[in-house]
């Protein structure tokens, strides 16, 4: 459903499906202001700047509203071929322009002429999923070439009654050792909140420490978990494998907080003082950095979803429909061998185990052995004991896990597992 809305005190536009509410600010730089799972709030609104506007005055410095906005990469004090900001009054603090059509959102920039680009954006939600798809358009406006990567930035809040339970994970190549490869972009290079877990991704685990962090993936997932109320917000791109990026990294995550970092050829420092400097943490994803003709334009799509898992937990790995917790396997029971695992799904539907069609005995060919309702409001554990009457000539039954929406459409096979002799 769309409908025109206050939110914090700026004219909004709201999207929402049962699940999920999406609050678009135009006047805000084109922002999505607040994103929130069932009234669980993800998103970063800085609670001293709520109704105000930018001061849209050269020289002004940036007001740090929150929210998600799209920003040109890379970002640099160089000349041209960086982006200088923020501030920029245009592009981050600009009005867009906006048009609404059934449950499609789109807002439109004013052509900044520093860039060269005009950029769009585009919101949508559909039923009986906690997802927003967006779309950002970068538009050449100048009679000359421009290249640039289209740089989505997600300001995720943190628990303040409990900062250190805020972690975001993403995935990384590894080293020969299986750990993740990350390079420090700003801050201390032996900053104590980044780290690898066992899965071998990136984990910036929150202390109120400045800092950023960049790393190359093939997979293209960031994740931010509250691991004291079990609420996840994930942002899921596509990645093109052997494309240049910006620093070389397509996912980036920047920490606020104390400390000192190095930019516009000067040390700033960041005071420990949570009503000046309140604390968040920073989502970023990118394109490929591409170059448009005069008059070009270049598409990147993106989601964001929410979804919750068992508190005091982390994930593991991210899809379009999910989350990962624990993988599907096998665990022996008092009572006998038992198929375990754990998950979080942004769909509204139905998790199923089934015989695989592999399977030799017609019988059971297809056959569905276990289905559970799944939803974002909850978490997802699986524990099925394993039933002797499954069982094949072989012995042998190879099993697939697969999740369908409330239409039953098949949405992804999220494991398949062999069990028996």
């Amino acid at each position: 459903m769309l409908r025109y809305t206050t939110y914090k005190g700026w004219n909004a536009l709201s999207l929402s499906n049962g699940l999920i509410d999406c609050h678009v600010v135009p006047d805000l730089g084109g922002r999505l202001m607040q994103f929130s799972l069932h009234g669980h709030e993800y998103l970063f609104v800085n609670p001293a700047l709520e109704s105000l506007f930018p001061e849209r005055i050269p020289d002004k410095p940036w007001m740090n509203f929150g929210g998600e906005k799209v920003w040109p990469a890379p970002q640099g004090w160089d000349g041209d071929g960086y982006w200088p900001g923020p501030p920029d009054h245009i592009l981050d603090g600009g009005v867009y322009e906006c048009n609404t059509e059934n449950n499609l959102v789109t807002l439109k920039s004013p052509v900044d002429k520093r860039t060269g680009l005009q950029i769009q954006r585009q919101f949508t939600v559909n039923p009986d999923v906690a997802t927003i798809d967006i779309s950002a358009t970068f538009t050449n406006k100048i009679d000359k070439d421009i290249r640039w990567s289209v740089w989505p930035v997600c300001q995720v809040a943190v628990d303040e009654q409990a900062v250190e339970q805020s972690q975001i994970v993403c995935p990384a190549k590894k080293d020969s050792k299986g750990n993740a490869q990350y390079k420090v972009l700003h801050g201390l290079a032996n900053n104590p909140q980044y780290m690898c877990d066992e899965a071998g991704n990136l984990v910036v685990a929150y202390k109120y420490i400045v800092g950023k962090v960049g790393t190359d993936s093939a997979d293209g997932w960031i994740a931010c978990v509250n691991r004291s109320s079990g609420k996840v917000l994930v942002m899921n791109f596509d990645v093109a494998d052997g494309a240049e990026y910006p620093d070389g990294t397509s996912l980036q995550v920047w920490t606020q907080g104390e400390g000192a970092t190095y930019s516009r050829g000067r040390v700033n420092i960041h005071k420990s003082d949570r009503k000046v400097n309140p604390p968040y943490m920073e989502m970023e994803i990118l394109s490929p950095l591409v170059k448009l003709s005069p008059g070009e334009s270049y598409d990147f799509q993106y989601t964001i979803s929410a979804c919750t898992i068992e508190s005091g937990m982390c994930i593991k790995a991210a899809s379009k429909y999910g989350v990962t917790v624990s993988r599907i396997h096998t665990e022996k029971m008092s009572d006998g061998l038992h198929i375990k695992g754990e998950f979080g799904f942004f769909n509204g539907g139905f998790f199923r185990m089934v015989m695989d069609e592999e399977a030799e005995a017609k019988n059971i060919k297809n056959r569905v052995l276990f289905e559970t309702e799944v939803s974002p409001l909850s978490p997802s554990i699986i524990d099925i004991p394993v039933d002797e009457s499954w069982s094949t000539e072989k012995g042998e039954i190879l099993l697939s896990f697969r999740l369908y929406n409330f239409k039953d459409d098949f949405l992804e096979e999220i494991e398949k597992i062999k069990i028996g002799k």
